[in-house]
């Protein structure tokens, strides 16, 4: 080999090893990139089902409440209806 064919042998090989190093760090940023969007989504998801988890919370404690109206009402419609049947044995 000439002194010629050795020096464009070796600039090649460093074009070559330049490119494949590029690329390299091309495909980590890629990488990256994709890692941090998906971490992203993944958080603003967990966020909205942290808030229909509140939500849900927030539902069923009124639901509950409600309820618990309802059968204290109901309470007093029975003692109604029993002073009202106690009633009407005694008339009747």
């Amino acid at each position: 080999m000439t002194q010629r064919q050795l020096a464009a042998d070796m600039a090649q090989t460093s074009t070559i090893a330049f490119a494949v190093i590029l690329g390299a760090a091309i495909l980590m940023a890629g990488l990256v990139g994709i890692g941090i969007y998906r971490a992203r989504y993944a958080a603003a998801r967990e966020e909205g089902y942290r808030t229909l988890a509140g939500r849900s919370a927030d539902g069923s404690q009124a639901t509950a409440e409600e309820l618990k109206g309802v059968r204290a009402e109901l309470g007093e419609v029975r003692q109604r209806l029993a002073a009202l049947e106690k009633l009407l044995s005694q008339i009747g």
